[in-house]
């Protein structure tokens, strides 16, 4: 039991990948929002 505790979440060996996809995910979500935001406002 206590050692599912002793490592960060994300410290399993097939988050490996993840680690590096994630904060391009965020980057991609972010964008596309300022995108969508600005088209509404140049369109209003």
């Amino acid at each position: 039991m206590s050692r599912e505790f002793n490592h960060a979440p994300n410290d399993s060996p097939r988050s490996g990948s993840s680690k590096r996809v994630t904060p391009l995910v965020w980057s991609v979500i972010v964008v596309a929002i300022v995108v969508v935001v600005i088209w509404f406002a140049v369109r209003l």
